[in-house]
């Protein structure tokens, strides 16, 4: 099985190494099992700070679950998984897939970014270009959804949003909801119906639904699905054979139940354990992925393979308080991060620039909400180490 894993392990890096050109594969040697079999762990003296940081963070307690990955440009210094099984009854590694959550609106602004490289639309176009009924789409533009600028509120829903005449919930309509009844038509009309909650362009407001208009207008730029044009423009060119968007049912995690967390409504609505919430999420936390995969569109994003040069200055720019996809990691200018979280799942994405080891990358997935606190620990003593 150890044999077999490390296999694996070198085959998956190497495809993916594809775009860089078939000469330059990555490399996978010298990978070695730690002591409780756990992970594949360098062997060499440059990674072994790193390593040692990894291991003990991820042994810390019974509630780490997950899997994770650590890697360069060109080599994976620490992968596997520990403290769960995946749905073949096998200990879950960096094939493993997940809901990775709000990690997807990286790959949603790399998409508006592609196609503002092709021309096909402009970070200045203004949403009465794409949604003309809105009273307020002159005043918004595509930069400002991207940076969260744009004032609009996080979902498209308010607490309000499905009550009744007598203040109780409207049960039906949420379930309409929740599992995608709604067409776009009906999500627009909920979201429009209120104006901004601040002026666009002057606070910082995160909002998943403004992510979900971008997924809307690559589909009426191009004329393909949100899902379609993310498999062949991202997917297929870093290699993600275990990706996916719009989907549900192919999760091979087990979701662990945290009861009281984040609400236990939504739980009694779930029949699959799975997020059903796809539509009105598209674009802002529909796709499912593996560990492996994230690791093929950092190192692709980072050298030039998706968008170029001024695209990632832009995705990368910070200072209003949120890039493209990317938030600062704490006072480090020249690390980022984005979280993602779903009713049963946690999945975190650090990219850093350093000296020592050039691009650096860190991917942990987790098929439970208990544990966080171990992730970001874990981030910021790799980040702390790598850039003193």
């Amino acid at each position: 099985m150890k044999i077999v894993l490390t296999v694996l392990l070198s085959l998956v890096f190497t495809i993916g190494a594809v775009y860089k050109g078939s000469a330059d594969q990555v490399l996978t040697d010298g990978l070695l099992y730690d002591e409780n079999d756990h992970f594949l762990t360098a062997g060499d003296a440059l990674s072994a700070d790193l390593v040692r940081i990894m291991l003990r963070e991820c042994s810390g307690s019974a509630d780490i679950k997950g899997s994770y990955i650590l890697a360069t440009d060109d080599r994976v210094l620490f992968a596997g998984g520990i403290n769960a099984v995946d749905t073949f009854g096998n200990n879950v590694d960096a094939y493993t897939t997940y809901e990775i959550g709000s990690l997807t609106k990286a790959f949603t602004a790399t998409a508006i970014l592609q196609l503002c490289e092709r021309g096909r639309l402009s970070l200045d176009d203004t949403l009465d270009r794409y949604f003309p009924g809105y009273e307020y789409s002159r005043e918004i533009t595509l930069r400002q959804l991207l940076h969260m600028r744009s004032g609009l509120r996080t979902d498209f829903v308010r607490d309000d949003t499905f009550l009744d005449e007598n203040g109780d919930r409207d049960t039906d309509e949420f379930k309409r909801y929740y599992y995608d009844g709604f067409d776009d038509a009906e999500l627009l009309s909920l979201l429009f119906s209120d104006p901004p909650q601040y002026r666009p362009g002057t606070r910082f407001l995160y909002s998943n639904a403004g992510y979900t208009l971008l997924a809307m207008i690559i589909e009426q730029v191009t004329g393909e699905t949100y899902a379609q044009y993310i498999q062949k423009n991202i997917f297929d060119v870093c290699g993600m054979e275990h990706s996916s968007s719009m989907t549900t049912g192919d999760v091979t995690s087990i979701p662990e139940f945290v009861p009281g967390a984040p609400d236990e409504d939504p739980y009694e609505l779930v029949d699959t354990l799975y997020m059903q919430l796809i539509k009105a999420m598209r674009g802002a936390g529909d796709i499912h992925s593996c560990a492996a995969d994230i690791l093929l569109f950092d190192r692709a994003l980072m050298n030039g393979q998706l968008i170029n040069e001024t695209s990632l200055a832009e995705m990368l720019d910070t200072r209003s308080g949120y890039g493209c996809g990317w938030k600062q990691f704490g006072r480090y200018t020249d690390a980022w991060y984005h979280g993602g979280q779903t009713y049963f799942y946690m999945a975190y994405n650090l990219m850093c620039k350093t000296e020592k080891y050039g691009h650096l990358y860190l991917i942990q997935l987790h098929p439970t909400l208990a544990g966080d606190q171990y992730s970001n620990t874990c981030m910021e003593q790799i980040v702390r180490n790598v850039m003193q």
